[in-house]
């Protein structure tokens, strides 16, 4: 103890070993902050610059698979265009169909019978006739579809005798392929087509009862389910369009489809009239509406028109000019996706094209971003109208 007593005193004599012993000084810490500082600064600029970069690839590949999966849902949509529309013994193609429906707003309306209508930028519907009407601006285009889904009927079947305004449909077929809660249309030359609800099928005899409860099956045994509904397509009276033994009765199933297609918001959306569910009517417009892809800012579309003599089955003419219904056998659609992210500097210099002729039509977005500072891709394809080609 004596000796380390000694060693101790000595230590505390010596100013050297003191200074050693009383640790770091201020501007030794003040410099390690200052390096640590430094550092930290650099991390964060590797870091957000790594970011940056990530974030450019990250919102392409976004676009990419929006604008993938629109254009997946739009083929599928065409393809089945024309279905129980359409046969190499009758047609109804280009008749305006007078519809109608009680769960709609407005009841009464029209569309063209045609499997696929464009509208061309600024123009819209008639809702009188289901012809597109306006001038048109370049802008996005609309696309209406239209198919059946009866599985036992693609053909039309011939009245036994005429029908007047709401009286029951007689066929000559015997009834034979038709069901409770068909959607059907009536069709002859020189007049509108007409939709209705079967309610009810005894023998030949397809009553058209107008908001009249009824059921039936769907399935088979022990997993068979009961459908009860009410029938919304039938109007009191009828539809005012009478029918000679000459007309024809086209089933189009219990589901059949009647969508447009369209850009709103900056998506690609859907509005489907038939079948329609008010619940799902997001606008008020009287249609079912849903949301297919995001980021789509434009939609446009060309028909294929096979206009040889004879037809050959090639379509040898693009445009948006509905003339001879029947030589329209394809549909050229394009899409334009938008990446989210906003750079920071110009790095779309002119407007995307694609092999339609024309550029897409570019404006800057709704809160008055510079359109030029986001990133595009385009989707095109050519969509074959597989029933107006087998027809």
């Amino acid at each position: 103890h004596q000796l380390r007593s000694n060693m101790i005193k000595r230590q505390n004599r010596n100013p050297q070993i003191r200074q050693h012993i009383q640790g770091m000084s201020l501007p030794e810490i003040l410099a390690g902050v200052l390096i640590g500082l430094i550092g930290m600064v650099v991390i964060m600029q590797v870091y957000t610059a790594s970011e940056e970069r990530k974030r450019t690839p990250t919102g392409t590949s976004d676009a990419q698979i929006n604008g993938n999966i629109a254009t997946f849902s739009l083929q599928g949509a065409i393809r089945s265009a024309g279905f129980g529309l359409v046969s190499p013994n009758s047609s109804m193609v280009g008749c305006t169909t007078v519809a109608y429906n009680s769960d709609r707003a407005t009841p009464d309306y029209n569309f063209l019978m045609v499997p696929v209508v464009i509208a061309p930028g600024g123009t819209d519907f008639d809702p009188a006739t289901g012809v597109p009407v306006g001038v048109p601006d370049g802008t996005s285009d609309q696309i209406r579809v239209i198919y059946g889904s009866s599985p036992t009927l693609v053909e039309g079947v011939k009245l036994a005798d005429s029908s007047v305004l709401g009286a029951n449909f007689s066929v000559d077929n015997g009834g034979a392929g038709f069901q409770k809660g068909d959607l059907v249309v009536a069709s002859q030359a020189g007049i509108n087509c007409t939709l209705a609800e079967v309610t009810e099928v005894v023998g030949a005899s397809l009553t058209r009862a107008t908001a009249v409860a009824y059921s039936y099956e769907i399935g088979l045994p022990p997993t068979t389910l009961v459908i009860n509904r009410t029938s919304t397509q039938n109007k009191g009276g009828g539809s005012g369009v009478d029918y000679t033994a000459d007309a024809r009765l086209f089933s189009l199933g219990r589901t059949p489809v009647l969508v447009t297609y369209l850009v709103g918001n900056d998506k690609l959306q859907s509005k489907m009239l038939i079948p329609y569910v008010a619940a799902q009517d997001m606008d008020g417009d009287g249609t079912m509406d849903a949301d297919i892809g995001d980021a789509i800012v434009q939609l446009k579309a060309l028909y294929g028109k096979d206009t040889s003599a004879p037809p050959d089955g090639v379509p040898d003419l693009w445009d948006a000019t509905p003339a001879n219904w029947q030589q329209i056998i394809a549909v050229r659609i394009a899409l334009l996706a938008r990446s989210a992210k906003l750079e920071k500097t110009v790095v779309t210099v002119d407007p995307p094209t694609w092999n339609g002729g024309t550029d897409f039509a570019m404006v800057d977005l709704a809160d008055g971003t510079d359109w030029h500072q986001y990133r595009y891709r385009v989707y095109e394809t050519v969509i074959p109208l597989r029933n107006m080609i087998w027809s």
